[in-house]
């Protein structure tokens, strides 16, 4: 059948079957190509999140069977936090504003247990 195809195509001497023959071979050509990009991209953004999902879920019960126990802050006798333990809130905070790059200004009033 290829070789039926290969004479009929050499036989026909006029510009314009060749031509269009030739397009339409560009035309299939591109198509299937975009296709089977599209199914391969498809693919692995698939497997990608199949991946994601795996490693969330053993994340998650890693941190169950690791969790520590907390223990409470302890207060003084007038319901206010430690120095030590303002000192590290504030200083959290200051890390987190750093690290996202804001320009935040802010100063720490009161730090007070709910």
């Amino acid at each position: 059948m290829l070789f039926n195809l290969l004479e009929a195509a050499a036989a026909s001497e006029n510009f314009g079957e060749r031509a269009a023959s030739g397009g339409f071979t560009f035309i299939l050509g591109m198509i299937v190509i975009f296709v089977g990009m599209t199914v391969l991209i498809l693919c692995v953004a698939g497997f990608g999140k199949i991946a994601d999902a795996i490693a969330k879920k053993t994340e998650k019960k890693e941190t169950k069977a690791d969790k520590p126990v907390e223990k409470p802050i302890e207060t003084a006798d007038d319901g206010s936090v430690p120095e030590d333990i303002r000192v590290a809130i504030i200083a959290a905070i200051a890390a987190y504003y750093a690290e996202s790059g804001s320009k935040n200004e802010f100063k720490v009033r009161k730090i007070k247990k709910l």
